[in-house]
């Protein structure tokens, strides 16, 4: 299910991505700091991993473009480019809280939805309640990390993915919490921060495990925890 080293999903023949947020580096460059597009990078990335794994439909699960509410001329001019790179010709886009408008930026073959179902699982980017007979959720959102401490006191971060059971609303559902593509679109540090969203905010932490991208299980959150 999970791709080694790779915050991707495979589930059948599809490929499931979260949290992309095109436009970042224009931020990232107004603070002083020069990047380049990250583009390029990403759709080759994804297009080798449609070779290798036989995939041939993409979810993207929200924050697609970065600017909340307006669309910055970056991602005007790139979130077109970034679609006519990828060899997927069935997209889903499942509309995060950063994708204001981007119907207007996406082609024709590329399906924007609010959530979307297959099999067993109901995905959608996580900022919002959904209602599903689905026995597993799966979001974004989160861009979930873990915050390390070494015996010197030197602290680190991580991407995890994070996996288990629901309480509350959602209760005898399970969530699976998938780590931001682009690695420039910041951290909620699960084992120390509020989660995000009212999907995650149901999650049990007692039970909930993380996982780095390699897939060393860590343990659940609560034996994580760290104080700043």
């Amino acid at each position: 299910m999970f791709i080694a080293d790779k915050p991707v999903m495979k589930l059948g023949n599809m490929l499931v991505i979260a949290d992309m947020h095109i436009g970042i580096t224009k931020d990232i460059r107004e603070k002083g700091i020069l990047l380049p597009s990250q583009i390029k990078t990403m759709a080759a990335k994804l297009n080798s991993l449609k070779k290798q794994t036989r995939a041939k439909q993409l979810i993207l699960l929200g924050d697609v473009k970065h600017h909340i509410p307006n669309i910055s001329w970056q991602e005007e001019k790139e979130i077109p480019e970034f679609f006519s790179l990828l060899n997927f010709k069935k997209i889903i886009l499942v509309k995060g809280n950063h994708d204001g408008r981007i119907e207007r930026l996406v082609p024709p073959y590329v399906k924007v939805k609010k959530s979307y179902t297959y099999r067993s699982y109901a995905f959608t980017h996580g900022h919002r309640k959904i209602k599903t007979t689905k026995n597993v959720i799966v979001t974004g959102h989160n861009q979930p990390h873990v915050k390390f401490r070494d015996e010197m006191g030197a602290t680190y971060l991580e991407p995890v993915w994070v996996k288990g059971p629901l309480k509350g609303h959602y209760k005898e559902k399970n969530l699976i919490m998938v780590p931001a593509f682009n690695e420039l679109a910041g951290a909620t540090i699960v084992n120390r921060d509020v989660l995000l969203g009212p999907i995650a905010k149901c999650l049990d932490k007692k039970q909930a495990h993380c996982y780095l991208l390699d897939g060393t299980d860590l343990g659940t959150i609560n034996d994580l925890k760290i104080e700043d």
